[in-house]
């Protein structure tokens, strides 16, 4: 439970520099980070918890629940939901995986040894993968949402004085 917290806090710091870099209104700063931490939990929660095998499935659910809590938190903002969502969806990105990708990469093409080679390249495909998949996740996801509810992402961020929303 302490490594869940400590991952929601570490991710929830993550979202607050990664949007503040962005420049955003100062007011979407803390829901930026808020939704980090929520992200990155409920993605850590899913895969330590419940087991997941899919470290992409669980980042797309993670990223659509970003998704749908920004749309959500816009309306009050008055802000866009993709200046909410996009730095909080920054912590989710595999680096480790991306990092361990270019090393096994470089393994691979320095090794001499052909059962080391194979092992080099089964490796680097494995996290290769792992990264693409991951990071397609957390696009699709964010998107998905923004797809689902268009009507109400359109009006959140065009025409709010001729349409209420209720």
């Amino acid at each position: 439970m302490m490594m869940i917290l400590s991952d929601i806090i570490f991710a929830g710091i993550a979202g607050l520099g990664f949007a503040y870099v962005a420049r955003p209104p100062f007011r979407t700063l803390i829901i930026s980070a808020v939704l980090a931490g929520l992200g990155h939990g409920f993605r850590t929660i899913l895969v330590e918890i419940y087991h997941f095998e899919m470290l992409a499935f669980a980042t797309f659910l993670a990223a659509f629940l970003v998704g749908l809590l920004a749309l959500l938190c816009s309306k009050y903002l008055k802000t866009p939901s993709e200046i909410i969502s996009f730095p909080a969806l920054l912590p989710m990105i595999p680096g480790v995986y991306a990092y361990k990708t270019i090393l096994f990469l470089i393994a691979f093409l320095n090794s001499h040894d052909e059962n080391a080679r194979l092992l080099y390249l089964k490796d680097f495909f494995e996290h290769f993968f792992t990264t693409l998949s991951v990071t397609a996740a957390l696009g699709v996801g964010a998107s998905s949402v923004l797809l689902l509810f268009v009507e109400q992402s359109f009006k959140l961020t065009r025409y709010s004085k001729l349409f209420k929303i209720k």
